[in-house]
């Protein structure tokens, strides 16, 4: 049976780019929310930074595993569990007064990032073929580095002109 990039493929593709976008899009975005948060959440610069270091070494945690996960479990069922680890994590960010539920959820955001970045690179491994496997790459290495260069330009905007826990949070104190 031959390989083809099938529409149904690049939407596959493009789906899990798209968890790994968000998940790296997030974490690069909250990055210029530190200072509103240090002061918000009443915590210190050392702790504020658990924001982002906790989501990378889940997300480094994650990312090794994922060989064998996609062993055991099919890529679509992966897939959801990603998107729905991620939309749980947002959700408790978005609701929660205290610092610490911030970082479960910030933990459920990383698992997420962490389950959909290797699997869209498995997807196009898997089911590409040979001839169009490096566009393909370059394409999903696209959305990711995308995903870092817009995050925290995004962030900031969005932090200036609408407020920060429009952008993700909510916390107990009133701006």
């Amino acid at each position: 049976m031959t390989k083809k990039v099938t529409p149904r493929l690049v939407m596959a593709i493009l789906s899990a780019g798209m968890l790994s976008f968000l998940g790296i899009f997030d974490e690069t975005a909250t990055s210029v929310t530190f200072p509103i948060l240090t002061r918000d959440f009443a915590i210190t610069t050392d702790q504020v930074q658990w924001v982002n270091t906790l989501v990378l070494l889940v997300i480094a945690t994650i990312v090794p595993i994922s060989s064998q996960i996609r062993l055991r479990i099919p890529t679509k069922k992966i897939f959801i569990l990603g998107v729905s680890l991620f939309i749980l994590g947002l959700l408790i960010d978005i609701v929660t007064p205290w610092f610490d539920l911030l970082l479960v959820g910030r933990a459920l955001q990383g698992i997420g990032t962490g389950i959909g970045l290797p699997l869209m690179y498995n997807i196009i491994l898997a089911e590409v073929p040979k001839e169009k496997l490096g566009f393909m790459m370059g394409i999903g290495t696209m959305i990711t580095t995308c995903a870092v260069a817009f995050g925290p330009v995004v962030g900031g905007v969005v932090t200036d002109a609408l407020n920060w826990r429009w952008y993700l949070y909510r916390s107990k104190v009133n701006n």
